[in-house]
């Protein structure tokens, strides 16, 4: 008589969040294998078997965040325009979002992730620059919508304002991880005025 494979009793999207918040805790190289199983409260064998291995798991985690992170984007997006909100409270939305919460993890998992690896591991690169182009492309989209209409600056373009825009959002994420204090507030003010026409 043939046996059955253990029929698997857990959901992979809700397993890997767990995990994701623990990778964005403690980055790739500072969390075990024994803290992901006791973490997940899946077994080890049950785990590699619908998961893979850490590495795998870890491809898994930024894909999730990337997938979460954009579509909270979109929604807050969506709520703001319908409000009647302009594209520059949009867009400061979307430069600030998230840095001052204190119930997460502080930081940015892709950040942490860039830190971690470098240009080290291909797999990983790929996945953070996927996520950094579809942010970009939400936050272009944005200062189009704003040149558009005539309330953000058409002096530069509306991509190379949107780099700028994230890389000063990357780097205010990587001081708050080093448990810096950032006046957000005063940022988003030294932007606005800038990019108000």
């Amino acid at each position: 008589m043939k046996h059955l494979p253990a029929k698997k009793t857990f959901s992979d999207e809700q397993v890997i969040e767990l995990i994701m918040r623990l990778f964005w805790q403690n980055g790739y190289y500072h969390t075990s294998m024994d803290e992901i199983v006791v973490t997940s409260g899946v077994k080890k064998q049950s785990l590699y078997n619908a998961l893979g291995d850490k590495h795998t798991i870890y491809l898994k985690a930024l894909q999730r965040y990337h997938q979460l992170t954009l579509t909270a984007c979109a929604q807050a997006m969506q709520s703001l325009e319908q409000a009647g909100e302009t594209p520059l409270t949009v867009l400061m939305m979307l430069y600030s979002r998230d840095l001052t919460r204190t119930d997460q993890p502080t930081g940015d998992l892709m950040a942490n992730a860039v830190a971690e690896f470098g240009a080290s591991d291909a797999t990983v690169k790929q996945a953070t620059n996927q996520f950094y182009e579809d942010y970009l492309t939400l936050l272009a989209s944005v200062i189009l919508k704003g040149q558009a209409n005539q309330t953000i600056i058409n002096t530069e373009a509306s991509m190379g304002l949107a780099q700028s825009l994230l890389e000063v959002r990357i780097g205010l994420q990587t001081r708050i991880r080093q448990g810096q204090q950032p006046n957000i507030d005063q940022r988003q003010h030294a932007w606005r005025q800038f990019l108000q026409k």
